[in-house]
């Protein structure tokens, strides 16, 4: 098994940070970043509104934030 990458382990913190605070935190520590947007179905993910809500590492020293908006209802 793969071990996880060291890089989204020093960062996993930021998981439930609004995406401005995230992307200011790792901005500062001269982090490269990535940004991902997920949504509940029928629903649309922005930027002002996303909470980052999962941190990936890969085989690069990019992070992929995972984020998506507060409002997860589905009718």
């Amino acid at each position: 098994m793969r071990e996880p990458s060291k890089l989204a382990l020093d960062w996993d913190f930021i998981i439930g940070y609004p995406l401005e605070e995230a992307e200011e935190a790792l901005q500062e520590e001269g982090i490269s970043y990535r940004l991902q947007f997920t949504a509940a179905p029928g629903k649309v993910s922005s930027q002002e509104d996303a909470f980052v809500i999962a941190v990936r590492g890969d085989d690069s020293d990019t992070l992929c934030l995972v984020c998506a908006s507060t409002d997860w209802t589905v009718s």
